[in-house]
């Protein structure tokens, strides 16, 4: 848990601030909003559990200052020694905050026990539109791994929307999810894309002749771009669909 948190803390800064100047901080506070540049400050000093100790849950905060209190409760969840009940408790008080990022705390904490209910955390959590591809990619595994492969293309499709540099094992899992729910165009796209980022003839020969699923993409107009590595040869082995 404390690995993620530290992640988490880094996607709530870019996604609640829009840049990496919350932690240095009164700059993105209303010079008359006080509240804000205090708990500002004493989240450059590293005083979070102070931030806690300081909010009132019955008082109306600025959007920038509710920020560095969920903050505050994030850095809280990442405590050693905290028990996973504890852990929890702070990462659901960092949401009463807006601090969204903490429902991929919430999956972490039920992800070997409860998967239905780390999957519903998740799926909190991509309501919100975050500008982070793990959720999309982690719910589009899962549905993947249970045969829904409509779903898993869509969430894939999601996560790389939001990705941000290269995206070759993004696109190798959405060329596959895209094949079995019957989308052709898009899993040759993805295919190729994943192809330029890295991935190699040995990886799609060892998929088609490993995985039934995609034993007959070698007949496959669609990918008559790849006959030579799948059949040995640049002959076509398929028509264009009438």
């Amino acid at each position: 848990m404390k690995k993620h948190i530290v992640v988490l803390l880094v996607v709530f800064v870019l996604v609640i601030s829009g840049s990496s100047e919350l932690f240095a901080g009164i700059s993105s506070c209303a010079k008359n909003d006080t509240n804000c540049r205090e708990f500002a400050a004493l989240s450059a000093a590293g005083k979070h559990q102070a931030i806690i100790d300081k909010a009132n849950p019955k008082r109306s905060y600025s959007d920038a200052a509710r920020a560095l209190i969920g903050n505050a409760y994030l850095m809280a969840a990442g405590r050693e020694g905290n028990t996973p009940q504890q852990e929890e408790q702070l990462c659901l008080k960092a949401l009463e905050y807006g601090a969204t990022s903490a429902y991929m705390g919430l999956y972490f904490l039920y992800a070997k026990t409860d998967l239905v209910k780390a999957n519903g955390f998740l799926k909190q959590f991509v309501e919100t539109k975050p500008q982070d591809a793990a959720p999309y990619v982690l719910l589009g595994e899962s549905d993947f791994k249970q045969g829904n492969y409509k779903s898993a293309k869509d969430y894939f499709h999601e996560a790389k929307k939001v990705s941000r540099g290269k995206t070759g094992d993004l696109d190798w899992f959405l060329f596959k999810a895209s094949y079995l729910a019957g989308d052709l165009s898009m899993a040759s796209m993805m295919l190729d894309s994943a192809f330029s980022q890295g991935k190699t003839t040995g990886d799609l020969r060892a998929l088609a002749s490993s995985d039934n699923r995609f034993a007959g993409m070698g007949k496959q107009y669609e990918f008559r771009k790849f006959f030579k590595i799948l059949n040995g040869t640049t002959i076509a082995k398929a028509s264009p669909k009438a």
